[in-house]
C-alpha cells in the first residue's frame, strides 16, 4: 500500500533541513522549508568558518539521497593528519583504512549547494520568514 503524499513545512534551511527536504521530496510529498534568515546564496561571507569534515556516515546520507556524487566534487579528500610532538618526528596517523578518508568541504559553499539541489527536487523556499 503505497503512501499518501503529505504536505510537509520544515523550519530551517541548513544542512539538516535541506537534506530531509530532498529525502521527502523524493518520498513523493510536497515540501516548503521557512527560515528566518535571508537566502545564503544572495548574501556575501567571509568564509571564517571551519570546514565541514565529511565522514563516512555523512557520505551515507548523501548518497542514500542521491547527491553523493555531486557533492564529492566539491570536497577535498584527507587521508592523514599531522602529529606534531615536542621533541619527536612529524608523524602522520590515518583517518581509516587504507583508501578510506574524511573529506573537507565550506560548509556555506555546501549548504548553497544543498539549497540549489533541493530546489531542484522541488522544494520550496520560504526566506526571512518566521515561524511562530
Amino acid at each position: 500500500m503505497g503512501q499518501t503524499s503529505k504536505n510537509i513545512a520544515i523550519v530551517g534551511s541548513g544542512l539538516v533541513g535541506t537534506l530531509l527536504a530532498i529525502y521527502l521530496r523524493k518520498a513523493g510529498h510536497q515540501v516548503t522549508v521557512f527560515d528566518r534568515r535571508p537566502d545564503i546564496r544572495t548574501i556575501e561571507f567571509s568564509g571564517r568558518s571551519i570546514n565541514l569534515a565529511m565522514s563516512d556516515r555523512g557520505w551515507r546520507a548523501l548518497d542514500g539521497a542521491g547527491i553523493g556524487p555531486e557533492i564529492r566534487k566539491m570536497g577535498i579528500p584527507m587521508q592523514q593528519r599531522a602529529m606534531h610532538v615536542n621533541g619527536k618526528p612529524v608523524y602522520y596517523q590515518k583517518y581509516g583504512k587504507d583508501g578510506e578518508a574524511i573529506w573537507s568541504i565550506s560548509r556555506g559553499v555546501l549548504n548553497r549547494k544543498m539549497i540549489d539541489l533541493a530546489e531542484q527536487a522541488g522544494t520550496v523556499f520560504k526566506f526571512n520568514e518566521k515561524v511562530w
